[in-house]
């Protein structure tokens, strides 16, 4: 009698598992096609807000306009909906605008609003200082293909030095 309770208790057991491994399963793909969903309409929403700003239809917005909708409610409300600062869409603004023409394009502020959500990682912080590596060695030998050019015209008794500005920057080597 022991043994068979343990063989049906057992036989359950068996189904309650193999039922909990199948819902897993199904959550997880669940989740996936949520995370889809919630990206899909993210994207929808910043497409909509920055058509709203696009009056040539170009697909690009100034950042002298980009900066005046953020001060509108209905703006503010939307960033707010997709966890986005205005603070930070401004910063994103200028970081991304093109510099000839001052304007923001659309898929630079899609990507940019997506890389803005959450909080940065170890991975972006090494990022941003693995670029600031390689663009302070481009410079320093620019400088030193000036210094050699200088020496070999003879065209200044000096080599070129960093402005007092540049030296007075957090970080930044002074020769």
């Amino acid at each position: 009698s022991w043994i068979m309770m343990l063989c049906v208790l057992n036989v359950l057991l068996g189904i309650f598992c193999q039922n909990a491994l199948d819902s897993a399963g199904t959550d997880t793909e669940n989740i996936i096609q949520l995370q889809l969903q919630e990206k899909h309409r993210f994207v929808e929403s910043l497409r909509g807000l920055f058509a709203d700003w696009d009056k040539t239809g170009d697909g690009r917005c100034s950042v002298d306009d980009f900066i005046k909708h953020l001060s509108d409610k209905k703006t503010q409300a939307i960033l707010r909906s997709l966890e986005i600062q205005s603070r930070d869409a401004v910063a994103l603004s200028e970081l991304i605008a093109d510099d000839e023409s001052g304007s923001v394009d659309l898929n630079d502020f899609v990507t940019g609003c997506i890389s803005l959500r959450g909080t940065a990682t170890a991975v972006h912080v090494e990022q941003v200082n693995s670029n600031n590596r390689a663009i302070l060695e481009r410079t320093d030998a620019i400088e030193r293909k000036l210094e050699d050019l200088s020496l070999e015209f003879g065209t200044s008794s000096h080599p070129v030095h960093e402005p007092k500005w540049f030296q007075c920057l957090p970080g930044m080597r002074v020769p």
